[in-house]
């Protein structure tokens, strides 16, 4: 068997889809005879593959401005788009759906020829090829248009976040006849695949969970032994992040309790950006705190960091989030969780391993319940092994992986 993993970049040393991608493929090797990456965008240097697993790199050429134009135009042939159009009319019609129709369509249109050549080149049979799509987006549907020309082709697709939820981000052309030409489409949360259900119940059984996971960092880290409060985060500076809302509520603590020492330590973010939080920290923050901002380090760094360096509470005050990886590396290491009630946060974070926020607190909310922490530190204490347990449960890479493989066989085999 075959398979055919379409990503947003991996193998290449950008972004997040190398945190889980890496070991589901080490999982994935074990059941199929053949993996072949197909990332969309080139940048950077490709990582090492292991033994069995190769990358098309030449998917990528496709998507230059110039191409995208007769694409989108021999898209338009199709019945499918006309459809949409009408069935979300007349916000069909406004320009910013119009501009993501045409990248949609010319991408999706792109898929479908590429994998057409491709099995042609190998000398491929549909029935001996599977297409799983990380994200659930334009390329999904160009590899269901294939697949209804190829009914023994298989198709399926991941969806986490951005590419999920349309109420929160901006809805997606074609999303249903997506839908129906794909055999499974996976959420990376209970929540999210509830939310496929209520919002397309047509299509109901083709839904499923499939968790993420991230490894056994092999140790736990430490709380505090000297009565400083130690906070860590980890994200971009998008808004949905919300840093500022961080950045206040530990600056509210900090004058609430001007004998409480803080150190707040925020992984990830652009390098201009965090030069510039630097200099607020300078500026604004109390005596008794402080701030830094290492900016990004690859996940076996950040686990490393955590095992060698004492974290008293892993925090995130996202307004949106799908299942936050820095939030797993967090639990797999026994850090306790302060989170917003949102998304797949809300499957995170137990009453055992954390405390969870509203969906919009205020930096006084946020204030009150880091010193919380401080003030029922043997109840917390108790909450870094919920989060091990948490960890173990729900996000242990490799089995949830191993599943995630074994529906994959199964779903080749119908």
């Amino acid at each position: 068997m075959i398979l055919l993993i379409f990503t947003n970049a991996y193998p290449y040393d950008v972004m997040g889809e190398q945190t889980f991608l890496a070991g589901e493929i080490g999982i994935l090797r074990k059941y199929f005879d053949r993996i072949v990456l197909v990332p969309q965008n080139k940048y950077g240097k490709t990582l090492p593959l292991p033994p069995g697993v190769e990358a098309a790199l030449d998917f990528s050429a496709r998507f230059s401005f110039a191409k995208r134009i007769p694409a989108f135009l021999s898209s338009l042939s199709q019945k499918d788009v006309y459809d949409d159009i009408r069935g979300r009319f007349p916000g069909s019609l406004s320009p910013a759906y119009l501009k993501k129709m045409f990248f949609f369509l010319s991408a999706a249109r792109q898929t479908q020829h590429w994998l057409k050549n491709w099995m042609k080149k190998e000398n491929a049979s549909a029935r001996d090829v599977m297409c799983y799509s990380y994200w659930f987006t334009e390329i999904t549907m160009g590899l269901g248009w294939v697949r209804a020309e190829e009914p023994a082709l298989r198709v399926v697709s991941r969806a986490h976040g951005y590419d999920l939820y349309e109420e929160l981000y901006k809805p997606w052309p074609l999303r249903r006849k997506s839908i129906s030409l794909s055999d499974a489409v996976f959420a990376d949360s209970d929540i999210g695949a509830n939310y496929l259900r209520e919002k397309y119940p047509q299509f109901k059984e083709k839904y499923e969970a499939a968790l993420l996971g991230v490894p056994d960092p092999g140790g736990i880290a430490s709380p505090s032994s000297d009565g400083v409060l130690r906070l860590v985060s980890c994200s971009n500076f998008h808004p949905v992040k919300r840093i500022d809302l961080l950045f206040e509520s530990v600056v509210v603590a900090a004058k609430k309790r001007p004998a409480q020492r803080i150190k707040w330590t925020h992984f990830g973010g652009a390098e201009e950006i965090r030069r510039q939080y630097t200099q607020r920290v300078a500026g604004e923050f109390p005596a008794n705190a402080e701030a830094f901002f290492p900016g990004y380090q690859s996940q076996p760094e950040l686990i490393q960091t955590y095992l060698s360096h004492p974290a008293d509470v892993f925090l995130n005050v996202s307004s949106t989030e799908g299942t936050s990886v820095a939030m797993m590396e967090a639990v797999s290491c026994g850090i306790p969780v302060l989170a917003t009630a949102v998304g797949g946060n809300v499957e995170i974070v137990r009453e055992k391993n954390g405390f969870l926020l509203g969906e919009n607190p205020t930096p006084d909310e946020i204030a009150n319940a880091l010193l919380q922490v401080c003030d029922n530190r043997e109840r917390w204490l108790t909450k870094r092994q919920g989060s091990r347990e948490v960890w173990r449960e729900r996000y242990n890479e490799t089995t949830n992986f191993e599943a995630f493989a074994q529906k994959l066989v199964e779903i080749r085999k119908r």
